[in-house]
């Protein structure tokens, strides 16, 4: 056999063990995005820490009880980052966007990747100035608004910074830092929700134990913070839950963990109704009995996808994802088959 082919033999070898029967392995502290009906999971944590990239089609009929088909990316050269964040942004919203240290090294100035969808290419973002000090943050800590704004809080190691909120304006790759009166307190653990007029509602964020009956909203427009005090019966305080806004302008937040080292670990569902404010608890029979932490949620057509964590707090973790399906206002129900929606639709996730 020649050098040459034996070059494309191994090539070719290679190419089929990284994009045929890919499994990703169980993790946490990973980032999700949606981008054209494609579910992207980047980085993780399991014994050690996963610089691995790929996605799930969502195009196309599929059911959790057979094997999910994964698309590995790590050809792509993705960056290796760890405690970063990940938004979409671009003209059209079609270009992923990570923010964080290198290797996971904490407080040093924020470096931006961003990954093309549409060529499948990875690119290092230079914008001029230095963005926010990155500290283990642990959770969704950007929210996309505007077209192309990215609202990003640097996290809670850093006590002078942990609330600072950074603007970045993914069509001129440019940070700005908001001075922003009445500021929230180190922010950590929490989950972002930009709502339909373009504020931005964050729910939990801190160490402590505290309620969910008061929220923090950010207005991006006036660049001011007020308190939402909510009604009805208040979750559980928590850490490390998921969370998404449907189409019916309701907030579905999912599992997390109980603030003293992961003691408990939540399966409920609560629905926050952003018309009223209200908490209700979702009545909802949960498979298995599943618990889960440290996983993300994502709104793909009518369903919300619950994707890996740790089901426990000694390191049983998910490989899979698990659905909601969330089409029926009044019965929410986990569903085993996704079938994608044929109509558009409102989506403000």
């Amino acid at each position: 056999m020649s050098y040459f082919n034996l070059y494309i033999f191994a090539f070719l070898l290679n190419f089929i063990f990284t994009f045929a029967g890919f499994t990703p392995l169980g993790r946490t502290n990973h980032k999700s995005v949606l981008v054209d009906k494609k579910l992207y999971i980047y980085s993780g944590q399991n014994l050690k820490n996963l610089y691995d990239f790929f996605y799930l089609d969502f195009s196309q009929n599929f059911t959790t009880t057979a094997d999910l088909q994964w698309n590995n990316l790590n050809l792509t050269g993705s960056p290796r980052k760890m405690f970063e964040t990940a938004c979409i942004g671009g003209n059209n919203n079609d270009l992923i966007f990570i923010f964080g240290n290198e290797n996971g090294t904490d407080n040093e100035f924020t470096f931006t990747s961003k990954f093309d969808t549409r060529n499948q290419q990875w690119s290092f973002v230079t914008s001029g100035v230095n963005g926010p000090v990155w500290i283990d943050g642990g959770a969704d800590l950007c929210a996309n608004f505007n077209n192309g704004s990215i609202a990003v809080i640097a996290g809670a190691g850093n006590v002078s910074q942990a609330s600072d909120i950074w603007i970045f304006d993914s069509l001129k790759s440019k940070w700005s830092l908001r001075n922003s009166p009445n500021k929230p307190e180190h922010l950590v653990f929490y989950r972002a929700i930009t709502l339909p007029d373009q504020t931005i509602l964050y729910i939990g964020g801190s160490y402590d134990a505290v309620s969910l009956n008061s929220l923090f909203l950010y207005d991006t427009a006036s660049n001011t913070w007020k308190n939402l005090t909510t009604s009805g019966t208040t979750p559980p305080s928590r850490i490390c839950s998921s969370a998404v806004l449907t189409s019916d302008k309701r907030i579905i937040m999912f599992g997390g963990a109980s603030t003293d080292n992961f003691k408990n670990v939540f399966g409920d569902l609560w629905i926050l109704d952003i018309e009223t404010y209200q908490w209700s608890e979702g009545n909802i029979s949960n498979p298995n009995g599943i618990t889960l932490a440290l996983h993300t949620a994502t709104l793909v057509d009518d369903y919300m996808i619950i994707a890996f964590g740790t089901y426990d707090n000694i390191g049983n973790l998910s490989s899979t994802i698990y659905m909601l399906d969330v089409s029926q206002r009044n019965s929410y129900k986990w569903v085993t088959e996704f079938i994608p929606r044929t109509t558009n639709t409102a989506n403000f996730n």
